[in-house]
Formats: C-alpha cells, sequence, structure tokens
C-alpha cells in the first residue's frame, strides 16, 4: 500500500470560484480516511482528481512518494467503488468484479479464488451469474465495491459505496470494509455525506465545505473539539445547540446572557473556572459570542425558585421516546434548544424545566470569525 498527499491542490471548471480551494493533507499507508461534507462541497471532485479522473488546475498529487499529476489512472495503481455503479450491462456479476484480474493477467484459479472470496464477503456469491439489469440498486452497490476490492491496489477510492444499500446490509458491509482495511493495511479515502458513516470508519475525517477543508481530526476531535461553527453544526446527532449570548466578565464572574433576552443568563463563578480560562475570555467581555454545547451534554432538572450557577430556566416543548434514550425539545425564551434524556422523564409538556450544563462542557465560538475559542 501506499501514503496519499495532496499539496495545495485546486479545481477550476472556468467559474468565477475554484470548486477545490487550495486542499492539502495527508493520507498514511494503512490509513482510513474520510471525505466528509455536504453536496456540492468538493469531496468527490478532490477523490476523482486523486484517482486521474480529473485533471488538476494547480498543486500536487503523490502516491507512494511519487508526482502522478499527468499519470493515467491504470498508472496509479488505484481502485475507485462508484455511488453509480459503472457496471457493464453484457457481462455477469462474477465477470464484472473479475474484469480487472484479466486485465492484470491472473491465472484463471487465482481469479476464481479473488472473485468468490469478495462476493462471500459482501453477501452476493448467489447471484454471481446474473446480469446488472436483473439487480436491484443495492445489490448493484455491492457489486461495484466488490470490483474494487478485488484488486488488491496501492490505494482504495470509495465514492458513496453504500448510499443505495439497504439498511441492514450497509451495516454488514460498513463492518466489512473496516475489516478488509484493518487485515489488509489498505490505504482508503472514504467519500460520504453521512456523518456516521464517517464516525464508524474512519481514522481521521476531513470536513469540506465550498470547497475548502474546514477541519482534519479524530471523530473525537471533531466532535470534542470543532474547529469552526459549521463543523460543530455538521458533526453530531442531534445537532449542537447553538446559541447567541453576551459574554460578560466582572469580579471572577462569567455570565453568558442569552441574546433574545438578556435577563435569562447562565452564570459560572471563579471555581467553575480556571483563571487562564477568564484571562483568555477577559477579551470577549462585552461583546457578542455563540456557545456551543451538545444535547448530549445538556441535562433536563426539576426547575428551581432559585437559579443556581450553570443553570437555565426552560419550558419542556415535547419528549420523544427513542427506547434507550429521549430527546427533549426546549425552549429558552424564544429559543429551541435539544437535550438527550433518559426514555422516561417526571415531566410533561408545558411543564417549567431547569437545564443544567457544566462549564468544560461549553464550546465558546467567535461569530465575527466563526472560529472556536480556544483556552
Amino acid at each position: 500500500m501506499a501514503k496519499v498527499e495532496i499539496e495545495n491542490v485546486h479545481k477550476n471548471y472556468g467559474a468565477k470560484e475554484d470548486a477545490v480551494k487550495g486542499a492539502t493533507f495527508t493520507c498514511e499507508d494503512g490509513e482510513l480516511v474520510v471525505l466528509l461534507g455536504p453536496s456540492g462541497c468538493g469531496k468527490t471532485t478532490t477523490l476523482r482528481m486523486i484517482t486521474g479522473l480529473e485533471t488538476i488546475t494547480s498543486g500536487t498529487i503523490k502516491v507512494g512518494g511519487k508526482i502522478v499529476n499527468d499519470l493515467t489512472p491504470q498508472q496509479r495503481n488505484v481502485a475507485m467503488a462508484f455511488e453509480t455503479y459503472a457496471l457493464y450491462p453484457p457481462l455477469t456479476v462474477y465477470d464484472n468484479i473479475a474484469f480487472p484480474l484479466h486485465v492484470m493477467n491472473l491465472t484463471k484459479e487465482d481469479v476464481d479464488k479473488r472473485v468468490r472470496k469478495v462476493a462471500e464477503s459482501l453477501s452476493i456469491t448467489d447471484i454471481l451469474n446474473n446480469y446488472p439489469d436483473s439487480l436491484a440498486g443495492g445489490q448493484k452497490q455491492r457489486v461495484s465495491l466488490a470490483r474494487a476490492l478485488v484488486r488488491e491496489p496501492t490505494v482504495f477510492l470509495m465514492d458513496e459505496p453504500l448510499s443505495h444499500v439497504d439498511a441492514d446490509v450497509r451495516y454488514r458491509a460498513r463492518a466489512e470494509i473496516k475489516h478488509m482495511q484493518a487485515t489488509s493495511n489498505a490505504t482508503v479515502i472514504y467519500v460520504t455525506h453521512d456523518q456516521v458513516e464517517a464516525v464508524a470508519l474512519a481514522d481521521r475525517v476531513i470536513v469540506m465545505d465550498l470547497g475548502v477543508i474546514q477541519q482534519i481530526g479524530t471523530p473525537a476531535d471533531l466532535y470534542n473539539r470543532p474547529a469552526n461553527l459549521f463543523v460543530a453544526g455538521f458533526i453530531g446527532e442531534p445537532p449542537m445547540n447553538l446559541i447567541p449570548c453576551k459574554i460578560e466578565i466582572s469580579e471572577n464572574q462569567l455570565t453568558l446572557a442569552i441574546k433574545s433576552d438578556e435577563q435569562i443568563k447562565l452564570r459560572y463563578t471563579d471555581k467553575d473556572l480556571s483563571p487562564s480560562v477568564l484571562e483568555v475570555l477577559q477579551k470577549y467581555s462585552g461583546k457578542e459570542i455563540v456557545l456551543g454545547i451538545r444535547p448530549q451534554k445538556l441535562n433536563i432538572a426539576q426547575a428551581s425558585k432559585e437559579q443556581k450557577n450553570g443553570t437555565l430556566p426552560a419550558k419542556l416543548i415535547v419528549h420523544e421516546f427513542l427506547g434507550k434514550s429521549g430527546i427533549a425539545q426546549v425552549e429558552v425564551d424564544h429559543t429551541m434548544l435539544e437535550c438527550v434524556t433518559p426514555p422516561v422523564i417526571p415531566y410533561k409538556e408545558g411543564d417549567t424545566v431547569c437545564l443544567t450544563a457544566h462549564f468544560e462542557d461549553l464550546i465558546i465560538f467567535d461569530p465575527a470569525t466563526t472560529q472556536r475559542i480556544t483556552y
């Protein structure tokens, strides 16, 4: 396998703005990296430039330390599984999977061994004699994936390979991709818009938006330390609560006033805050910030007459039972927040409740730059 290096790569289709703007990242040898982002963010274009199906406007792409900018896809020795299947209608499933092996001039026995092994792992042995036109969408997707896996190339490039697979098969196929990568030490770059899929598969995730890489990190990095408001809102299910606030620091006390009604405040004292935190946030005192908190870190409790530090009064709007857990939607002066709860809670819709949050679970963003404030 090989390391893939992307250095300041741009792609322009003749428009005023580049579709990909200075992408720079490395996928280490044996690493599974996921390109994640919404539709049109540039992730598939980036993948197609790596495989050689798109020419780059500027920058450098290296595979195994070798610059491949001007090499054909065949010369790069990479395999790509497409969202759109790209199967050959006149060939059976078996022959579709075997096609790249015949090009490699492998023996008939080796071809058969590889085809049946990958077909078994993806649960498609029963359709090896079928033709693509007779297959369902999920089956076609698995055949396309099998054709990429069977090659054992230098690098696997996968563009939404499970997007049309049924949920139960998707789980198994996802596990198979992870197992294949771990056991073969393959280098894999995987494109998806599904954050759950990204978190389940990736060693590291590259989040893109509008052609720009927003953050690179482990799933835990993205979840706990999002670089900016886009990543904070895109990663996590349910998404992070983002609340416009005004920050005040006085006499070693930090107050976050909800922007829509500055009478509603979240307070913390120096018992909750380290001196370094107060020092960093002091320069934001009197200014507007955006407060972020994960629904999993926001707790719902019985309303209290006296507001304590780290609490907010709220009204329960609706509670959803989800089996192992629940989700409550609560209102804090016209600001809707979500919190993950036990499956059953002792409150009903319309009740006044109390929200509690530890300061270490809060993330503060600068609304002018959208970046997370580090302290």
